[in-house]
């Protein structure tokens, strides 16, 4: 089984007809989704490729955790390790879409209690085939949580996944180079490479984010496709021409398709083509969690690419 950790959150998805909103005004929304987010965005992806995924964190016993739980669990998301705490409120993110699908997000931070990582959960790390966490380290303790959860994995040969993120402007985002380090996959877009590297072009970026420590760096272009390296390969992908509805929840979605990818050891370039497909599909549906894409979206995303979805999806 493949476990996430941390970063347990609802999302509340809105498309908004016009920008700026202004105090008064009174608009009709095109859109409007709740459900699971953050890691869950990457757990429901997985398991739609149909990985064997748990859930490891807390949520607060609130009716958003209760939409996190259930989403979840409806994809087949395990939730043995998911902890409901009474006196917790459960994250919050707003995501606001534009007319083009660009998205603004307004989080809630929530207040959960966990602060340390829990000794039940160290078998279940030591048992999976892959971990994965991300960069929202929103309250105090999960930077930590998330690196012991690094430790146990590396020490146990279990494969490490990172994604950073755009960090939190309120915590120390020193911890995140501690966990590149800790990582056998970075998986990361140019804004965040050059945040982390002071870089601009991608193989400067590459090079520095694999100097860092882990074997593969994924590198998210958006509409101009990804990147994958490792040590002196380069398996590059162009972009895929759609209409983008919603931009949100598109590099989770790539994050699933490498999972997976990895998982059944596909050759790096195949990777690289069915996470780009992945992306395609994710940006022509509104939402995330639940509104992820199903692997008929990206199997018409690989036929369109001129490429046999035989030979990239479960069958």
């Amino acid at each position: 089984m493949i476990h996430t950790l941390c970063d347990l959150i609802a999302d509340i998805s809105m498309r908004v007809p016009n920008f700026p909103i202004r105090a008064g005004d009174i608009s009709r929304l095109s859109h409007l989704g709740l459900g699971p987010g953050g890691a869950g965005n990457v757990a429901i992806m997985a398991r739609r490729f149909g990985l064997e995924v748990g859930s490891i964190g807390e949520v607060g016993d609130d009716v958003f955790g209760d939409l996190v739980r259930q989403g979840l669990e409806q994809e087949g998301v395990g939730l043995g390790n998911v902890t409901i705490s009474p006196d917790a409120q459960t994250p919050v993110a707003t995501v606001l879409l534009d007319a083009i699908g660009e998205p603004a997000y307004l989080g809630h931070p929530g207040s959960l209690q966990i602060k340390e990582f829990q000794p039940e959960w160290e078998q279940s790390i030591r048992n999976s085939e892959a971990l994965y966490a991300d960069g929202w380290a929103e309250h105090e303790g999960v930077s930590q949580i998330i690196l012991r959860g690094f430790e146990i994995a590396r020490v146990a040969d279990v494969p490490v996944f990172f994604d950073p993120g755009p960090g939190n402007p309120d915590v120390d985002s020193a911890w995140v180079h501690e966990a590149i380090g800790r990582a056998n996959v970075l998986l990361v877009n140019r804004d965040e490479a050059s945040q982390i590297t002071q870089r601009k072009d991608d193989e400067s970026q590459l090079a520095a984010l694999l100097k860092l420590g882990p074997d593969i760096v994924v590198l998210k272009r958006g509409a101009k496709g990804l990147v994958i390296a490792r040590a002196s390969e380069r398996f590059s992908v162009e972009g895929l021409a759609v209409a983008v509805l919603d931009a949100a929840g598109a590099g989770d979605a790539v994050t699933g398709a490498v999972l997976y990818g990895l998982q059944r050891e596909m050759p790096l370039d195949r990777v690289a083509q069915l996470a780009n497909a992945t992306g395609a599909a994710k940006v022509q549906r509104f939402g995330t969690g639940r509104n992820l894409p199903q692997m008929d979206d990206i199997k018409a995303m690989l036929i369109q690419a001129g490429l046999d979805p035989n030979t990239y999806l479960p069958n």
